[in-house]
């Protein structure tokens, strides 16, 4: 796509922007790998981290979990030239003095030195639970969805999670805070225990005669064993490891090798070819949202709010209708605009389905015309 200082989106990218946006908005993949080598779909400039973290959910179909460490209003661009998923993350982290971490199925964005440990312990304790024999350990390891609403403490998350998976959770250990909103997909009991505490600096063990997890300060890193085929493990990803991480191990066992490392290590082994390389973070970066302009042909009639999100997708502005009604955004409106600033084209909108708005630097804000 060639872009310059005013971006222009095709007729046709932007009329299937709309029209894919009144389906369902989770991009299914066939495992993590799949969906971290991706190409980024998520754009736009001046996005707090924690509007780029819901756009990856809902676009990609990838749990993002923001430490309570890092500032979820750190501002960040996301480029039309962005390379795989994967690759933007590491671009973000590389930007913003984060560290990202990888463990199937959640991307871990934390202070530096954080989020691999992080990661490490959900292998590390996952492989302890899957070594343990018995119904207790199956169960622990079954994914189920994980939410909690606004301003919920870490104590009510536990008990959560210990209901949830049907075990014990002492979390008395665990300090007063208020959260905000969560929701993870497909997950397991580890997954959720471990970033429960880690921003915390506390990790979970578990008792098996108890069916107990604890929380306990961390005070040393943490290393995960796991076997992999010895064709996966070859003596040119074996300098790549010890690149990553100077203290891993590996033992030969028969036809399998025993690796001993932190996440970094192993997402290198599973995921090999998935980064893929950064791109640079130009085209649309450097270009207030409420300056671009556009030439939209949208066939037919569509609900307003379709609309207006895919606009404002494509803008890179956020959107927020809870001041509109229901039945306003449902609203069938046209739209064939040639060359128009995205604020023009987001009136228009608003004017055919009786609403009103305002833009801030990052937001178009929907309501009822008063």
């Amino acid at each position: 796509m060639n872009l310059r200082s005013v971006a222009r989106w095709s007729v046709c990218w932007v009329a299937a922007a709309v029209q894919m946006s009144v389906l369902p908005n989770v991009l299914v993949a066939d495992d993590f790998g799949d969906q971290l080598k991706s190409v980024c779909r998520v754009v736009g400039t001046q996005l707090p981290l924690r509007v780029v973290a819901q756009r990856v959910r809902e676009t990609h179909g990838v749990n993002i979990w923001l430490d309570r460490r890092v500032d979820p209003t750190t501002i960040v661009s996301l480029s039309a030239a962005a390379g795989s998923l994967e690759a933007t993350l590491q671009a973000i982290g590389t930007k913003s003095d984060l560290e990202i971490g990888f463990c199937d199925p959640i991307v871990i964005v934390a202070p530096r030195g954080k989020a691999i440990d992080a990661a490490t312990r959900i292998l590390a304790l996952r492989a302890r639970l899957r070594s343990a024999s018995g119904a207790a350990s199956t169960r622990l390891l079954e994914d189920h969805d994980l939410a909690w609403d606004r301003l919920t403490t870490p104590a009510e998350i536990a008990q959560q999670i210990g209901q949830l998976w049907q075990t014990s959770v002492a979390a008395e250990s665990l300090p007063h805070d208020l959260w905000d909103r969560k929701h993870l997909n497909s997950i397991d009991v580890v997954d959720a225990l471990v970033l429960l505490a880690a921003g915390f600096d506390l990790s979970p063990s578990y008792d098996p005669q108890q069916s107990l997890f604890r929380f306990h300060p961390i005070e040393e890193s943490v290393a995960a064993a796991l076997d992999y085929p010895a064709a996966k493990v070859s003596a040119t990803m074996v300098r790549e490891l010890r690149k990553i991480d100077p203290n891993v191990k590996l033992a030969r066992k028969g036809g399998l090798v025993r690796v001993t490392g932190n996440a970094a290590v192993h997402h290198r082994i599973r995921h090999r070819d998935g980064a893929g390389a950064a791109k640079p973070n130009g085209g649309l970066a450097g270009i207030d949202p409420r300056m671009r302009r556009f030439t939209l042909r949208i066939p037919g009639m569509k609900p307003a709010a379709s609309i207006l999100q895919a606009v404002c997708n494509a803008s890179g502005l956020a959107l927020e209708t809870s001041d509109a009604s229901p039945d306003a955004l449902q609203t069938p409106v046209g739209l064939e605009v040639e060359d128009q600033l995205v604020t023009e084209i987001i009136e228009s909108i608003c004017v055919q389905a009786g609403l009103a708005v305002r833009f801030d630097s990052t937001t178009a804000v929907v309501s009822d015309r008063q």
